[in-house]
């Protein structure tokens, strides 16, 4: 694979971001209903890129996609596990009150930490994939609510709900880290990155 070849899916993954944060701040009602697609178009670009042959881990990104889904799904519906918070239109077609992307979003952003969990000791490699989801969880919190994702009650994000993204994403890689990790993938790596930056500049400049 050539170096353009390479790094083209990342240029476009980078510069839909930077269209999105500058819509975001300029005109947020148009680009809001947009985020979906960034989203699929990202998901879809690091999938291409990730030289995948074995089922195992196609298997691993539909588990944890359903997985993610339906933990969300109890979440709004419980109030148990992330806190009291609802989804709002920003993220597309809800089933069960909750975004069909937010499956696709968990895989994506599970497969992504997992890239970077690269340390001898599989424990290790666990604990820093669940830390890398959230921290990513922190900045997107900060901002859901002013573009629509989804909103809390009373305005206030409780500790559960980060206690619960560190809980969640440990069992979650637990099960699958060992398929999402085998091969480097420089665009999941990326996509996480260009996210972590995206998030923490609507937090700082937004």
């Amino acid at each position: 694979m050539t170096f353009i070849k390479k790094h083209i899916p990342i240029a476009i993954i980078l510069i839909f971001h930077v269209v999105g944060f500058v819509g975001f701040i300029v005109k947020p009602n148009y680009f809001r209903p947009l985020s979906p697609l960034n989203l699929m178009l990202s998901a879809g670009l690091v999938l291409l890129m990730c030289n995948q042959t074995k089922w195992q881990f196609y298997g691993s990104i539909a588990a944890v996609a359903v997985l993610g889904f339906f933990i969300e799904v109890l979440g709004v519906k419980t109030e148990l596990i992330f806190g009291t918070y609802y989804y709002g239109n920003s993220l597309g077609y809800r089933w069960l009150s909750v975004p069909l992307l937010i499956g696709l979003n968990w895989a994506i952003l599970l497969y992504s930490t997992a890239q970077f969990s690269k340390f001898k000791n599989v424990w290790v490699n666990i604990v820093f994939g669940a830390v890398l989801m959230v921290l990513l969880d922190f900045f997107m919190e900060q901002s859901a609510s002013k573009f629509d994702f989804w909103y809390w009650k009373n305005a206030h994000i409780p500790l559960q709900n980060y206690i619960a993204w560190f809980l969640i994403s440990l069992g979650l890689n637990f099960l699958f880290q060992k398929h999402l990790s085998q091969k480097p993938n420089l665009t999941a790596k990326a996509f996480y990155l260009i996210e972590l930056v995206f998030f923490a500049c609507l937090y700082f400049f937004v």
